[in-house]
């Protein structure tokens, strides 16, 4: 063995196992959280969990629709969480969402008197933790974390082959493993391509 494979070697190992350390919080978060989306059905309510509160809008906001001051009220006023997802202004009424992981809150507001309809909906715990592995509603740092995890992912499939090649003996069953991981993978993708 040349000393520069020997060094490639003994750096993978150290790469393949710190890594694996460092991001362990996050890999159980997405494997945990990806049997979980697997089987939603298990987890996650039917339905979700509804609160309702109503009330009144001063007037002064909605005749030319201040939507700065709206999106302040509704949070401070109503509980509005989450990001602003949509605010359509229509003649008779005004209707805001705001997303965010398990959680939607739908408002709407009648433009003549005020009244105001806020209507929260969440999903619990579970709801929250699959949008969280989907990515769905989720802020900038949130897609940066998933795409680190996903380069940790790789880095960790080249350290790990990078081992298994400097193996000796053993290195053609893992070859033979490798094989038919990847023909099972192939397998599976085209099963669910055809239906």
């Amino acid at each position: 063995m040349s000393p520069w494979y020997r060094w490639l070697v003994k750096w993978a190992r150290f790469v393949h196992l710190y890594l694996t350390l460092f991001a362990l919080g996050l890999l159980l978060f997405f494997a945990v959280t990806g049997f979980m989306l697997n089987h939603e059905d298990w987890f996650s309510p039917t339905e979700p969990y509804t609160d309702e509160k109503k009330g009144v809008i001063p007037h002064s906001l909605l005749t030319e629709p201040d939507r700065l001051a709206v999106v302040e009220l509704l949070r401070n006023e109503y509980g509005a969480v989450g990001a602003l997802s949509t605010f359509e202004v229509e003649d008779d009424h005004l209707w805001v969402l705001f997303k965010r992981p398990g959680t939607q809150v739908e408002a709407s507001i009648h433009r003549d008197d005020g009244v105001v309809e806020v209507t929260r909906k969440t999903w619990g715990t579970s709801g929250l933790l699959l949008d969280l592995h989907r990515g769905k509603d989720v802020s900038r740092p949130w897609h940066l974390i998933i795409d680190i995890v996903a380069v940790i992912y790789l880095v960790l499939a080249v350290t790990g082959l990078t081992m298994w090649w400097s193996l000796k003996g053993r290195g053609r069953y893992g070859a033979v493993v490798i094989l038919v991981g990847v023909i099972v993978s192939i397998g599976v993708v085209a099963l669910c391509e055809l239906r």
